[in-house]
């Protein structure tokens, strides 16, 4: 029956509704496309919008996956720097600067907060001082632990380190690492400052952000393994809570013989293994560091300190090789059928590394590292 009309497919009342003509339909359109764009924006300040998030460290890190400083909802602002590693220039970095600001405190001052989450990829650094200030400086001492699932490193709240596979050392054989650091201040007023990292999640976080940084270097760099590294296991704990001494005739470090030269000092025992041993001594008014000690018989991790070790005692009576230097001190020697490399920063009293080294040999099961009483010119070995 071709004389019908078809119903049409809109009611009468929204037909009466719509508007007539093209230019009508174009301003409706506009409209729709106004509202639903509108609300898209508003999600995405609500985060509920599928925009794609901000990775960081050569896309180790997404933006909001993990501990604050990744981003979220909060008011810091964040600046990125990135500089990727490449088979070409196997070095590189990552950084993260945050900062927040504002009035604030009992007398209304103005406070700010600076702060700084940095990873590096590199080659040990080839002097045997800015060797072991990079990593018994910022890597062994007495918060830090061992990286779980036997990895080759450390890692504390503040920040780790993991020595990556023979595949990635550099042309002279030192071995590459990769370092995470956090780091910060909050100021109030014109003279108060102090230390405020942000957090990193607690020390199996900061392990998974590691290590995921690496293998994403590794990757870059050309030299990753068939298997990407992971974290799956717990994070050994500290031992037990930062411990005070009041005078000079107590021991520390749970060390029979090692006394501080200082009064008012608190000391961290912290791993405590047969692949690492680490304890530090710091100032209890102003956190300054006086003695920093560590025994290290990991394979892997031990091979940082290859080549820096010198080629004979380190004094008198002391079995193995070593050097006392102007801030750190190092022996490697024998131990229980495999070479262990005993460490003191800070402080450079040879009495200090004997009492410990000993006392660590001692709990290995071999013999002593080093003679009872040194004397310091002993160890003036270079």
């Amino acid at each position: 029956m071709s004389g019908t009309k078809t119903a049409s497919a809109v009611p009468a009342r929204l037909r009466r509704a719509l508007p007539r003509g093209g230019r009508g339909w174009l301003l409706l359109v506009a409209a729709l496309v106004l509202a639903v764009a509108g609300a898209g924006l508003g999600t995405r300040a609500a985060d509920t919008w599928p925009w794609p998030k901000d990775r960081y460290c050569w896309g180790a890190w997404e933006e909001g996956g993990g501990p604050g400083f990744l981003g979220g909802d909060d008011d810091w602002s964040r600046a990125v720097e990135e500089t990727a590693p490449t088979r070409e220039r196997p070095t590189g970095r990552c950084q993260i600067d945050l900062a927040h600001g504002g009035r604030g405190g009992y007398d209304g001052d103005q406070v700010s907060y600076d702060q700084r989450v940095a990873v590096e990829y590199r080659p040990v650094p080839k002097a045997a001082e800015d060797r072991l200030a990079m990593v018994q400086g910022g890597f062994l001492g007495g918060d830090s632990v061992p990286l779980p699932d036997g990895l080759p490193g450390t890692v504390s709240e503040r920040g780790g380190l993991l020595v990556l596979p023979k595949s990635c050392d550099a042309a002279d054989g030192r071995p590459t690492v990769v370092t995470l650091r956090a780091s910060g201040t909050y100021a109030s007023g014109v003279s108060y400052v102090r230390n405020d990292p942000p957090s990193l999640g607690g020390a199996r976080q900061a392990a998974v952000l590691l290590v995921a940084a690496a293998n994403q270097g590794m990757a870059a760099a050309g030299c990753a393994p068939d298997e990407p590294l992971e974290v799956s296991s717990p994070v050994y704990g500290l031992p037990g809570e930062p411990e005070r001494v009041h005078s000079t005739s107590e021991e520390v470090c749970g060390i029979r013989g090692l006394h501080p030269e200082t009064e008012e000092v608190e000391y961290q025992i912290g791993a405590v293994t047969r692949d690492l041993h680490t304890c530090g001594v710091r100032g209890t008014e102003d956190g300054a560091p006086y003695l920093e000690l560590a025994m290290v018989a990991h394979p892997r991790l031990a091979a940082v300190f290859d080549g820096i070790t010198g080629t004979r005692p380190a004094g008198r009576g002391w079995r193995g090789t070593g050097t006392f230097g102007e801030e750190h001190a190092i022996v490697r020697a024998e131990c229980a059928g495999r070479p262990a490399t005993f460490l003191m920063g800070v402080s450079v009293n040879p009495g200090h590394l004997a009492a410990f080294a000993n006392a660590t040999a001692a709990r290995l099961g071999c013999a002593a590292i080093a003679p009872a009483a040194p004397h310091a010119s002993e160890g003036a070995a270079r």
